[in-house]
């Protein structure tokens, strides 16, 4: 950190420290959902609410408290989404019934929907162009070490105490709230107006259409209305939710979708492997954390050094190179289901490095594009694709695992063939990610009527 001054390494330690739990609240679920599917008797689809529901209300969070960030201070809001958080983890501790979990989930979720939203937010806004890699790369490893220790505490916590104390540990979040109020800028409320209608129709569209995968398919039709009326309505409003002109902007719109083809794959595959683990190992689920922990710690040591990369070669390159690295990991978890828990670990490692390598370097490539009075929303809209990929990726893959799909990899000689053709369609997401980004590349050249090959070093 001896590139920020005193002011800048606190306000990233505070990031860091928030972005921390933010990311250990998910991930210390997902290895008790085994544990709450046996308490409440519930299948893959029925139980993948613990993570689907979160996601839900994060994603349409994440833009939420981008769009405020552009009217209310960012300390504020901070405090408010903080609170929010801790609340909800107080509710969940005391919950006795399987609904009531969703619902301090969702309470979760609208609090720690803040955190990474406004994180972005702050890196860009607060901390100079030339600098952006470095900073989104100390928050990638931090996303990246939290991802390991999450699994590792979460399946420690619930083995030992039971998964409703993981509700708990996020209330330390609250700690860093003064480091924040002290390290974040003082601001003036900016005048506007906030689009609530066109937030509602928004997160109607987003809930119906996660409804009807995880529960009726009629209910996803309802989607198709509420988002035909969104865009009808953010035509004709002067201050939309989502501004049209981001929306036309043809290679800010291929990266969204590139983010969220690669957070749907890995958070699939973090909803995959403690069911996996269990049935096909049987693991239980402080064992489950250890077999994840190493890969995560491999690329949080590693983030902030590919943040400099990111800043030195260009985000293109990074993220090709991560994208494939990705897809090797997936093809080798979908060839050798029920090798041991090390092979496992090993193969984590190809993983975990290449997302945490595409998840600065994206960040950082989206942001350069946009006006400074376009960082709030415009970040928002990036954490919202990213975030509706992590509630789609479980839902579907949890209808996925409950079908009887034939015998895809010939080379997997095991008969777990659900868990293994998930595995392959992971891949295939992967590397579809890559064709996206040559689009991206293209369009840039065109636009600016350069050799493809240059915009390497974007």
């Amino acid at each position: 950190m001896d590139r920020l001054d005193k002011k800048q390494k606190q306000l990233l330690l505070a990031l860091c420290y928030t972005v921390l739990f933010s990311v250990m609240n998910g991930t210390m679920f997902n290895v008790a959902l085994p544990e709450i599917a046996r308490d409440f008797g519930l299948l893959p689809s029925q139980v993948s609410w613990v993570v689907v529901g979160y996601g839900m209300v994060f994603a349409i969070g994440s833009i939420t408290y981008g769009k405020l960030a552009d009217l209310f201070p960012v300390r504020r809001l901070v405090t408010i989404g903080l609170s929010i958080f801790s609340l909800g983890s107080v509710l969940g501790f005391f919950a006795s019934a399987y609904w009531l979990v969703i619902m301090a989930r969702i309470v979760q979720a609208s609090g720690a929907a803040a955190i990474p939203a406004l994180g972005m937010i702050v890196a860009t806004k607060y901390f100079p162009a030339e600098r952006r890699g470095y900073v989104l790369g100390y928050i990638a490893s931090t996303v990246a070490f939290g991802t390991g220790i999450g699994p590792m505490l979460g399946g420690m916590i619930t083995q030992w105490f039971g998964w409703s104390v993981l509700f708990l540990f996020s209330v330390t979040s609250l700690l860093a709230l003064p480091i924040l109020h002290r390290a974040l800028p003082v601001e003036q409320m900016t005048k506007g107006s906030f689009d609530t209608m066109g937030a509602l129709l928004f997160g109607a569209g987003i809930a119906s259409l996660l409804l009807g995968i995880n529960a009726n398919l009629m209910i996803a039709g309802l989607a198709v209305v509420f988002f035909v009326l969104f865009g009808m309505h953010i035509r004709r409003t002067q201050a939309p939710f989502i501004q049209v002109s981001l929306l036309a902007n043809g290679p800010y719109r291929l990266l969204l979708l590139l983010g969220m083809m690669i957070f749907f794959a890995m958070m699939s595959s973090f909803f995959i492997l403690p069911l996996l683990l269990e049935e096909v190992n049987g693991l239980k689920a402080g064992v489950i954390g250890l077999v994840l922990f190493p890969g995560s710690m491999m690329a949080a040591l590693l983030g902030s050094r590919i943040g400099r990369l990111s800043d030195k070669y260009g985000s293109a390159v990074i993220i090709k190179w991560a994208s494939l690295s990705m897809a090797l990991g997936f093809v080798a978890l979908s060839t050798f289901i029920g090798i041991s828990p090390v092979g496992i670990a090993c193969m984590l490692v190809v993983v975990y490095l290449g997302f945490s390598s595409i998840q600065s370097a994206l960040a950082s490539f989206v942001s350069r594009p946009l006006e400074r009075k376009e960082i709030g929303v415009g970040m928002g809209l990036y954490n919202l694709t990213t975030f509706m990929g992590s509630a789609f990726g479980p839902a579907l893959v949890s209808r996925f695992l409950e079908m009887h799909t034939g015998h895809w990899n010939l080379l997997n000689g095991t008969a777990f063939d659900s868990y293994s053709n998930a595995y392959l369609i992971l891949a295939v997401v992967c590397l579809g990610a890559l064709v996206v980004l040559a689009l991206v590349q293209i369009r840039l050249s065109k636009e600016a009527q350069l050799p493809a090959q240059q915009y390497e070093s974007i």
